[in-house]
Formats: C-alpha cells, sequence, structure tokens
C-alpha cells in the first residue's frame, strides 16, 4: 500500500502517535495535523486517499472539515473516517449523512482502524 496517502488529524499529540504507530504496518504514506487549518492545507498539498479525523478540535473541528473536503472531494476520491471519542447514535448518523465514510470510536480497537482503512483503500489502490 505504498501508493496510499493517509492524512491523520487530531489535536492530542498521543492520539496522533497511536494512530500513526498503527497503520505504520499498512507502509502507507502517512502526514499529521494538529488543527484544522494544518488538516485543510495538507488536504489540498497532499491529497490523501483518506482522511482519519478527530470531531472536537479548537477552533476549525471535524465537522467543518468534512464539509470543507466534501465541498471539493467526493467520497469516490477521498475517504474521511471519523475517529471520536463521541460515541452517540445522533452524532454517528449526522455524520453518514454529510459524507463520512466510516466512524471508529476512541479508545480505537487497532484492528477495527485497519480494518476500515483496508476497505476504504480498495477503491483507491
Amino acid at each position: 500500500m505504498e501508493d496510499l496517502r493517509i492524512l491523520i488529524v487530531d489535536d492530542i499529540p498521543t492520539n496522533v502517535a497511536l494512530i500513526a504507530a498503527i497503520i505504520k504496518k499498512l507502509n502507507a504514506r502517512q502526514e499529521t495535523a494538529g488543527n484544522g487549518e494544518e488538516a485543510l492545507s495538507l488536504i489540498d498539498s497532499f491529497k490523501p486517499h483518506i482522511v482519519l479525523l478527530d470531531l472536537m478540535m479548537p477552533g476549525i473541528d471535524g465537522w467543518d472539515i468534512i464539509k470543507a473536503i466534501r465541498e471539493k472531494y467526493s467520497k469516490e476520491q477521498m475517504s474521511i473516517i471519523v475517529t471520536s471519542a463521541i460515541t452517540d447514535y445522533g452524532t454517528i448518523t449526522e455524520c453518514q449523512n454529510i459524507g463520512v465514510d466510516d466512524f471508529i470510536t476512541k479508545p480505537i480497537m487497532p484492528d477495527l482502524l485497519l480494518n476500515s482503512i483496508q476497505l476504504n483503500a480498495l477503491k483507491f489502490i
């Protein structure tokens, strides 16, 4: 999966490090963003196939990033996998309604995250 590009977006450095360690097994190209501004910049320059996105961040949050991505990129062009501690049904449903491809709750189960990435990567590799 060397050609696969993944962007990790989370404002908590330990979450970024954990996710990066989990997905290292995939040998995909990785970039990270610690806030929404960085994420939006990298989305346009790095052009990730998959964005692993936290919802709750200061400033530009995950919701704003989802909307910005879907204004420019379809699900066939870029997948969004939310990684969030929010677990209520309403939030998960709303994410699906606005264009999220999958929703992984925190604490992250590595196998669940890897399976989601591999399923979403099928349309890009």
